[in-house]
This record gives C-alpha cells, structure tokens and sequence, in this order.
C-alpha cells in the first residue's frame, strides 16, 4: 500500500477488507478506551507482550501507552487480556498511515 498521505489513500485505509490479515501483515492498535492516560493501573497488554513491542510512558494523572511497530508480531496476545477492550488488531499499513496521519496533524 502506498503510505502517501493523499485523500484517496486516508479514505482507502479505513474501508473494510474482504480477508483477514496474516499475523504478519498485522499489528495491535490500542484505542482511546485504555484506562491507563486516565490514572487507571492496568498494563495487561504489555505483560501479555511477549516482544515487549506495548510500553507505557508516564505522565501526569497517568500513562501513555505505545506501540513499536516495528517489533509486534502481531500475534494478538494483548487483545483479549484488556478488559475494556481498547486493542484490536489493525492491517499493518492501515496503521502506519494512520500513524503518518497523526505526524502531520501534530506538525
């Protein structure tokens, strides 16, 4: 997939797909449902991490979590420990350009 942020592309990112994705082909996205930036202790997702690719950045009132894309395996061990649900398994090039996305958006 070309990772080029275009409008065509933003929208081609976010249509559904017809197949599952290999494991491989996949990576963890965690939602805005994550309990921990709201003060919460919880981190299931990064003790079910076999690769460590989940780590969690402090900040004031709580943490931040994050994901290195370039280590998950996108196995899915993280999802099904949350309890609220925050992690679902995202096609790795709908991620990177939703993380392109959000580059731009912050500059």
């Amino acid at each position: 997939m070309n990772t080029t942020l275009t409008r065509r592309n933003l929208f081609r990112a976010f249509r559904p797909g017809d197949a599952a994705p290999e494991p491989e082909a996949r990576v963890a996205h965690i939602g805005a449902t994550c309990v921990e930036p709201r003060g919460v202790t919880c981190r299931r997702c990064g003790e079910a991490c076999d690769v460590s690719a989940i780590k969690f950045t402090l900040m004031r009132g709580g943490a931040q979590p994050g994901l290195d894309m370039t280590i998950c395996t996108g196995c899915g061990e993280c999802a099904p420990v949350c309890p609220v649900n925050a992690i679902a398994l995202i096609d790795r090039d709908r991620a990177l350009l939703a993380a392109s996305v959000a580059a731009e958006a912050r500059s």
